[in-house]
């Protein structure tokens, strides 16, 4: 047999043992242990839970080393889930799945997929990648919100101080007022975070809070997130200030809850 045809062979089987002995099975880091294996559907479903991170070490056949997951190129995309949002890859901008078109390794809009198909056509890069929010901007948004809360606060507080006076419970007013101000803080950030990704001060600065791999924040994380600032602050607010030395531009809070605030 000739020389080509031995070595085609000898690649052939080896393509079949790697096959049968599982090559896309994947290993990924958890704490100081390493974990797996663990097969492509249940890694993606991994990924899309969250328990794979950016910063998760990962490993499978065929890669020289461990790399972190945000410095892997995807070969493909997780399915999408019916009924869940994502964000286009393109305007940023989070739309139903019935809207949504998988492309290239990229999730697109209708109305952006023109113009995402004409850049791969010209050899330029679509707009894939996050613009990540950087601490000055994300602090301006915030003294937005801050405005927006004392007025908000302020108009509460009064109604409810004016009623415990009339009723001569001053001091049970301040602290009704005091719980009053702490549930309306809560309030106004879960709220808006859930619903919309951002607060009036992210929205008026055109930024959006979202998941590591892009998709929109539910509301169970906006809950998670407020609770994970209060660490930011009790850290003398070197957590807030972390935002700008991280190379995602994260906060602890971002942290501890796998989020990302991105410019849209």
């Amino acid at each position: 047999m000739p020389g080509w045809k031995n070595e085609l062979k000898a690649v052939a089987n080896r393509t079949l043992v790697e096959h049968l002995h599982g090559a896309m099975n994947w290993y990924y880091s958890e704490g100081d242990e390493q974990a797996g294996p663990v097969a492509q559907a249940e890694f993606d479903a991994m990924v899309r839970a969250g328990k794979i991170t950016q910063e998760t070490q990962v490993w499978r056949d065929g890669m020289p080393a461990w790399v972190r997951y945000g410095d892997l190129k995807p070969a493909s995309l997780a399915p999408m889930v019916a009924g869940q949002s994502y964000r286009c890859a393109e305007c940023g901008n989070t739309f139903p799945d019935s809207e949504m078109i998988a492309f290239e390794n990229a999730r697109v809009c209708a109305a952006c997929k023109p113009v995402f198909v004409q850049k791969l056509k010209e050899g330029l890069t679509p707009a894939t990648t996050m613009n990540y929010a950087g601490f000055w901007i994300r602090f301006c948004a915030k003294f937005i919100d801050g405005i927006i809360l004392e007025i908000i606060n302020f108009a509460v507080i009064f109604l409810i101080t004016m009623i415990m006076a009339a009723s001569k419970m001053e001091k049970a007013g301040t602290l009704v007022a005091i719980f009053v101000g702490v549930a309306l803080n809560f309030s106004y950030n879960i709220y808006f975070n859930g619903s919309f990704g951002a607060t009036p001060g992210k929205m008026a600065l055109k930024l959006k809070i979202v998941r590591s791999n892009g998709e929109p924040i539910t509301y169970g994380r906006a809950l998670g997130r407020q609770f994970a600032e209060i660490l930011s602050g009790l850290t003398l607010y070197i957590g807030y200030m972390m935002a700008g030395w991280d190379t995602e531009k994260r906060a602890l809070h971002d942290r501890v809850c796998d989020t990302r605030v991105i410019q849209s």
